[in-house]
């Protein structure tokens, strides 16, 4: 299994790395309006993003987190939730799944269909959407 210096994260489409230096690099597209791009923190439970000034995303607002590369759209089924893949320095390979509200923090990080952790308040919100939580 190989191993890196860092965590890494990729497209779960096309599977191009998104991470940069020290941010994820995704679209964010509103509906009907400009969107842009957006950056993450990788440390997962982080929820701190950096956007451009005239990127027209508000507080509360469902978006379209795209891949920049392949331009894939990264939402999950029903659910206002988007995915990428993350491999931890380990090599162990996980589903991270993000709430696609703007300021909503929930994000979920899944190995083999399994809810590993969980991190942020709004988390609570979506467990329906794994069946058992990781503590039952």
């Amino acid at each position: 299994m190989k191993k890196f210096k860092s965590d890494e994260y990729y497209c779960p489409k096309c599977n191009s790395p998104l991470k940069i230096d020290n941010h994820i690099v995704l679209t964010a597209i509103p509906a009907g309006k400009i969107g842009g791009l957006i950056l993450f923190e990788p440390k997962l439970g982080n929820f701190n993003i950096v956007k451009h000034e005239t990127c027209e995303i508000r507080t509360g607002e469902q978006v379209d987190f795209l891949c920049p590369v392949c331009h894939a759209n990264l939402g999950v089924g029903e659910e206002t939730l988007a995915e990428i893949t993350h491999i931890d320095m380990h090599g162990d390979e996980y589903k991270i799944l993000f709430s696609e509200i703007m300021g909503e923090q929930a994000t979920f990080k899944i190995k083999q269909g399994k809810v590993e952790n969980y991190y942020g308040a709004d988390s609570g919100k979506y467990m329906n959407f794994f069946g058992v939580g990781p503590d039952e």
